[in-house]
């Protein structure tokens, strides 16, 4: 109760009854508008019924994929190193030379006893003939023919020990050139121009970087979920918003007894050099047991005063609808709330919209 100036009481329901009455007419007043505005264009996309696993993001480290201290077949000076740190080299490619002036002589010495091994031969040659057609002949007897045969043969086998010998040279002098064994990335120089290197010895470290392998640690409870030859999607801090595809190459049997994790090994193409050693990589694992949910264009959902909701079309209005969001796959999102598969729902001029509304659908 409130008393007037008049000295009359009047009840407070009377105000409270004005207040309602007034919120009615506002809101018939925008409902009346509402009928008025011709039909809003939109552009909508039905609800689908996807299967859906949880994904599982872990952190791990880039590492090479394949690295070697390429080894000298053969000892020796280093005359010349002809790659430095950080140089692309291909495979075959030669990367130092050592000193090999004494197999260069020896090698010519055998090439001028091979020459003069060869004249020999052919001579050989030439007396066996002569003496074949002296003894056609009765010229000569057997025995200088036999003789002439033997010396033939004496001398072929000088020929091919000679050239045994000079292949054994060039194979050592091959040796001196120390080659890429496969096409890579020079990380580290190992000895420097000037320095003697023992057959087996270290000259430089090379890295294959056309792929790249991460470790991660796997819980425990995903290890039986895990396929090897599966594509995982693969993140790097340092080169963002890009994502790669990693396929899982071994997961090792031997885990941590404290932490239950299990080293994984993923492995990524690299053909663009552009992932480093040492980046930190995030994958990510569809893992768990799938499950059947429904799903909507992301562009559906808005968010606005602490609410999720999205617009559905039904005989030609937009109805509000509010809905809870679960994981995402692509440009889908999951969806739960009173809503059915197959439900059109507004993901173009969605912004403006107001529940009721009518609306046209116009085509993509």
């Amino acid at each position: 109760m409130r008393r007037l100036e008049t000295g009359r009481i009047i009840p407070a329901c009377t105000s409270l009854s004005r207040f309602f009455f007034f919120l009615t007419i506002c809101l018939l007043y925008q409902q009346a508008l509402a009928q008025d505005r011709p039909p809003a264009k939109v552009l909508v996309s039905p609800v689908v019924r996807e299967s859906l696993q949880d994904r599982i993001p872990l952190i791990g480290t880039v590492e090479s994929w394949r690295t070697s201290r390429v080894a000298s077949e053969a000892s020796g000076r280093v005359e010349a190193l002809f790659v430095r740190r950080g140089a692309s080299v291909i495979k075959a490619q030669v990367l130092a030379r050592l000193g090999a002036s004494e197999l260069l002589l020896q090698l010519k010495e055998s090439e001028a006893e091979g020459n003069a091994a060869l004249a020999r031969l052919a001579t050989a040659r030439d007396d066996l003939k002569r003496a074949e057609k002296l003894m056609e002949a009765s010229l000569v007897s057997e025995k200088v023919y036999r003789e002439a045969l033997h010396r033939l043969r004496e001398m072929e086998e000088s020929v091919a020990v000679n050239k045994a010998a000079q292949l054994q040279l060039e194979d050592l002098l091959a040796k001196k050139d120390v080659r890429a064994p496969f096409t890579g990335i020079v990380t580290r120089e190992l000895i420097a121009e000037g320095e003697w290197v023992t057959k087996g010895g270290s000259v430089l470290q090379l890295t294959d970087a056309s792929k790249v392998r991460i470790l991660v640690d796997l819980p425990e409870k995903y290890v039986p979920d895990i396929l090897i030859g599966t594509a995982v999607q693969v993140g790097f801090d340092a080169i963002p918003g890009e994502k790669f595809i990693g396929i899982i190459h071994a997961l090792i049997p031997e885990g941590d007894r404290s932490s239950r994790l299990f080293p994984l090994e993923i492995y990524v193409e690299n053909k663009a050099l552009r992932i480093k050693e040492g980046m930190l990589a995030r994958a990510s694992f569809d893992l768990g047991q799938r499950r059947s949910v429904l799903m909507a264009d992301k562009d559906a959902v808005i968010r606005k005063d602490g609410q999720i909701f999205v617009f559905v079309v039904a005989e030609g209005k937009a109805l509000q609808q509010s809905v809870q969001i679960g994981k995402s796959k692509g440009d889908l999102i999951e969806i739960n709330g009173d809503i059915q598969e197959g439900a059109l729902v507004v993901i173009r001029g969605n912004e403006r919209l107001r529940n009721g509304q009518a609306v046209q659908v116009v085509p993509k």
